[in-house]
């Protein structure tokens, strides 16, 4: 099979976008009632980021044959959950959160985001996140919806705007059907890692969720993490299925005790995503698949070549790059603008340096810390091709026509692309004071068919 790119062919339909400045801020103050979000202080998107349809049907059969890849890298680690864990070098206190082997190889791919970034030379992976807390799903699900509300009716018959909340739905039925399980999803969240309080309605957040879930067919209930708690003391056993959305490195990261998510994990019911989905995200298995391991075929190589930047583990002393031997070390500092050094179980960008936004002194101190540690990552930096897109600058009243840098992430659920968002970065305005900082905002991309 040929891994043909389409990503840097063609050119995307022209933008699309409510053309109301009223109607555009009432229905994002609807839509995002109880967690307006930071994504949307001064800049809104003004309608979807619109690309080729081609480009989307790229994207989703890369998404699913690396989902494949990674599931093979991972279990080359070790007959079973423990050992591959510790091969890559997580931390012991979560070796408790496994299930049984069947359930972690079957499911820990099954939801999951990676971060993709289109080149002149096409889509390059520079991550994959599999977990039930993937971040973009409601956002996704809203933004969406939007548009569909305020797009014309001859522009949305052009687009697919996907509703990755249903298809999570269908995808939990699918489950829930498959473990023979009655239809009753406990969606258990925490509130401060979607940056909000238990005040204002914010737990609008998840009562989305919920909402979706139920017109799935699925009955379904939110509990805050101690809530749930809480509740298997009068309730255990009326759980089939939780759906956990929060992460135990996270809070490990954050100083939390892990004692609420194992009693949620051993509580009976089946959890998703497994513990083992936190292994296939682990950007080691990059550096894996880029170096080569001898049970990958002539297609895996050539898929890699295409698709994933040239990485290796921060354990290595001598690499090829480019044709030529380094020292990693020694390669790192001479070539620091072309690398980014990333932990390789962290989420939400935590302990990702860029090294072309590092000065070579902190540069240092990240190279020796990665080294230290052992499980980081060296990726070569890529770089996203210009797009076009349009916002809505929120202080000053107008519309703005910009071009801009991306990043994807594809919503992957079942094996398939469930919907897609885009984080963009805006330019500061023309009248900012000289270093005001841009803005970064979050939208979602509607696939434009010829």
């Amino acid at each position: 099979m040929e891994h043909t790119s389409t990503a840097a062919q063609g050119t995307a339909a022209p933008a699309l976008y409510a053309t109301d400045p009223r109607l555009l801020l009432n229905a994002f103050d609807h839509q995002f009632r109880g967690f307006r979000s930071f994504w949307f202080d001064r800049i809104a998107p003004a309608g979807p980021v619109v690309r080729p349809a081609a480009q989307g049907e790229e994207l989703e059969r890369a998404s699913a044959y690396l989902a494949g890849l990674l599931r093979r890298a991972v279990r080359s680690l070790g007959g079973d959950c423990v050992t591959r864990h510790r091969a890559l070098g997580l931390d012991e206190r979560l070796t408790d959160f496994y299930a049984d082997e069947e359930f972690e190889n079957t499911y820990a791919t099954v939801m999951g985001r990676p971060d993709v970034i289109l080149t002149e030379s096409g889509w390059k992976f520079i991550e994959f996140n599999f977990c039930s807390s993937t971040g973009g799903q409601v956002y996704a699900h809203l933004l969406n919806e939007l548009w569909r509300q305020l797009l014309p009716d001859t522009a949305l018959a052009t687009l697919t705007l996907a509703d990755p909340l249903k298809a999570r739905g269908d995808m939990l039925r699918t489950v829930l059907e498959d473990l023979g399980l009655d239809p009753y999803v406990a969606l258990v969240g925490y509130l401060p890692d979607v940056f909000l309080t238990d005040t204002g309605g914010s737990r609008r957040y998840y009562e989305i969720e919920v909402d979706s879930l139920r017109k799935s067919g699925i009955r379904a209930e939110y509990f805050d993490t101690d809530e749930f708690i809480e509740a298997l003391g009068t309730r255990r056993g009326e759980f089939p299925l939780v759906l956990e959305r929060t992460v135990p490195q996270e809070w490990i990261d954050a100083g939390r005790g892990l004692d609420p998510l194992l009693r949620i994990r051993k509580c009976g019911s089946a959890v998703l995503t497994p513990q083992s989905s936190y292994q296939a995200a682990n950007k080691q298995l990059f550096a894996l698949l880029s170096k080569g391991q001898e049970w990958m075929t002539d297609r895996d190589r050539a898929f890699v070549q295409q698709y994933i930047p040239w990485s290796r583990g921060t354990r290595e002393e001598t690499v090829e790059f480019e044709g030529e031997s380094w020292k990693l070390d020694e390669l790192l500092r001479e070539r620091r603008a072309d690398f980014v050094l990333k932990r390789s179980d962290g989420d939400q960008n935590f302990d990702v340096h860029i090294g072309s936004r590092t000065d070579a002194s902190a540069w240092e101190d990240v190279i020796v810390k990665a080294r230290t540690a052992g499980t980081w990552i060296a990726q070569e930096a890529v770089h996203s091709t210009e797009m076009h897109a349009d916002v809505f600058d929120c202080d000053r009243g107008e519309y703005l026509g910009i071009s801009t840098r991306a990043v994807f992430g594809p919503l992957f659920m079942g094996g398939r692309m469930t919907g897609c968002v885009v984080r963009y970065d805006v330019p500061a305005p023309g009248n900012a004071a000289p270093g005001t900082a841009g803005s970064s905002i979050l939208g979602s991309v509607g696939w434009y068919a010829d």
